[in-house]
């Protein structure tokens, strides 16, 4: 992943506001099947492979075998220790699919920046005008201070 681009500031953490949308998974997201997300591997199947010289393959092993409810096929090399699943399409596959909720964003706006709130103050604005009009405010006084000198 790539990093972060940042602009190198002098101020301290204290001089800076932190405006934010805030889409939280827990709220603002559901649980989504594959046909929902257009997913590939329901699509057109997909190989699991899983090394089962650990005990956490093994046990992933068992539960494809025992308890998933997929219908597979073993398709290992004989004598390997990874053995490979293959899951022909058209089922529900292992990953946690979620779609967004069709929900406003929380509205959030916390003393300092990227390094930190340093007061640990946070605001949740309840509607979206009353955040555009804090954050208008916010550059107001910011032109404002800087008019000044």
């Amino acid at each position: 992943m790539r990093e972060l681009f940042r602009v190198p500031t002098n101020a301290p953490v204290t001089a800076f506001k932190t405006y934010a949308l805030s889409l939280p998974k827990q709220t603002h997201y559901r649980k989504a099947t594959c046909q929902e997300v257009d997913c590939e591997a329901y699509a057109n199947g997909w190989v699991t492979k899983i090394d089962v010289t650990t005990e956490l393959g093994q046990r992933q092993a068992k539960y494809i075998r025992d308890h998933s409810g997929r219908t597979f096929q073993d398709v290992t090399a004989i004598g390997s220790p990874v053995r490979e699943f293959m899951f022909p399409s058209g089922q529900q596959c292992f990953a946690d699919h979620q779609v967004p909720l069709e929900r406003d964003p929380i509205f959030v706006v916390r003393d300092g920046d990227w390094r930190g709130n340093p007061t640990g103050r946070r605001m949740q604005h309840a509607k979206a005008q009353d955040w555009i009009d804090d954050f208008g405010e916010h550059q107001q006084n910011i032109a404002d201070a800087k008019e000044k000198g």
